[in-house]
């Protein structure tokens, strides 16, 4: 049985492609360093490949989530913030209020007067708060307009629902309260406009201005309190939606956390292996240098030969 004999050209050729082989190893591993990536393009690893864009993608979903939590959180804590100044307008005026009910006042129309003007400067304040914007945009508007939610009579200029954020996949919070809702319509609410109907806090200014004192202690008083009740559900809805909307913002941020775990553990580099593996190559690539550049000298027995 003959053997096979290798002659210096094969010999030489098997080595080349030996180098080219290094050399493109070396040149995977010095991209990895430079960029800090296992897989720096598809043909790397496919498989790999895949995934990290699966991962990316539902990371860009969940920051996406992340952002819009967190803008609904500006809105209803701006939302609560004002809501609990309306409160507090609305227990001054509910005092005030029951000061003429407990005291002796017909007759005296100037004590009215000074109390209506409290009132009438207080109706200011509310139309004030009702106009308040979180980045530029009212938030008791609505979904029908970009000014200012009131004029200053007290005419609604919003109209359709609440504006919502999507915080998770299917899922939507609304992040604030119409006007209506919170400020009621008619003799029943407190902004109204329309005619004959001044709302609550306006035809008490002016029942205290006709001394009509019976009116504040009866009418005017239930429908003040019955206003506070609405306000307080309302603040009630802002309140479940804030801790709704923290919940899922908490949730976006610990799924953000987990996927950049796992696309670390996918993608990131070990840079010490990796330098210590391309020392190595850089040292075997030398050498198969040095063997090939022996290979090929020419020798006394190819002349002989």
């Amino acid at each position: 049985m003959s053997s096979i004999g290798y002659t210096p050209r094969i010999l030489a050729s098997s080595m080349i492609q030996d180098i080219e082989e290094q050399q493109s190893s070396m040149g995977t591993l010095e991209e990895q360093l430079s960029t800090g990536y296992k897989v720096n393009q598809p043909s790397d690893n496919p498989a790999e490949a895949a995934n990290i864009l699966r991962l990316q993608s539902v990371y860009s979903r969940t920051q996406q989530y992340a952002s819009n939590a967190a803008d609904a959180l500006g809105w209803l804590s701006t939302g609560n913030t004002t809501m609990n100044q309306i409160n507090s307008i609305l227990q001054q005026v509910d005092q005030l209020m029951l000061s003429v009910s407990s005291s002796d006042l017909a007759g005296q129309q100037n004590a009215l007067n000074g109390i209506a003007t409290q009132i009438s400067n207080d109706l200011q304040a509310l139309v004030n708060l009702a106009n308040t914007q979180y980045n530029g945009q009212a938030i008791f508007a609505g979904t029908g307009t970009t000014g200012p939610a009131y004029s200053a009579d007290g005419t609604y200029n919003g109209g359709g629902p609440a504006p919502t954020r999507t915080v998770s996949t299917g899922v939507q919070i609304p992040i604030a309260v119409t006007g209506p809702a919170v400020f009621g319509t008619g003799t029943t609410g407190l902004l109204s406009s329309v005619p004959g109907n001044l709302g609550v806090l306006a035809q008490t200014v002016a029942d205290l201005k006709a001394g009509n004192v019976n009116a504040v202690e009866t009418t005017d008083l239930s429908n003040l309190q019955s206003a506070i009740n609405q306000v307080e559900g309302q603040a009630a809805v802002l309140g479940a939606n804030y801790q709704r909307a923290q919940e899922f913002s908490t949730q976006a941020q610990n799924v953000q956390s987990a996927i950049d775990q796992e696309l670390s553990s996918v993608q990131d580099v070990n840079l010490p292996k990796a330098i210590t593996n391309l020392k190595n190559m850089e040292n075997t690539y030398q050498s198969s240098l040095w063997a090939i550049s022996q290979s090929i000298l020419p020798s006394l027995a190819q002349y002989i030969g």
